[in-house]
């Protein structure tokens, strides 16, 4: 499922990493929206990230960009 760029900036942020604000989390997934973009080296604005866990750790699964 891919979310909506509204509708991850109306949530709120539960944690900040160095680029990313982390926007979901469950017990099994991640969802990370970006603060950088394409002046900063991006491919394209509002990158979201998706993680999942697996046995090894976090694993990104997906990246779009949020429209």
């Amino acid at each position: 499922m891919q979310y909506s760029l509204k509708y991850l900036k109306k949530l709120p942020t539960l944690c900040v990493a160095q680029t990313d604000n982390l926007k979901i989390q469950t017990a099994s997934k991640r969802v990370w929206l970006a603060r950088t973009g394409v002046l900063d080296g991006e491919a394209y604005n509002n990158r979201v990230s998706v993680e999942e866990l697996t046995k090894n750790g976090w694993r990104v699964v997906e990246n779009y960009q949020a429209r």
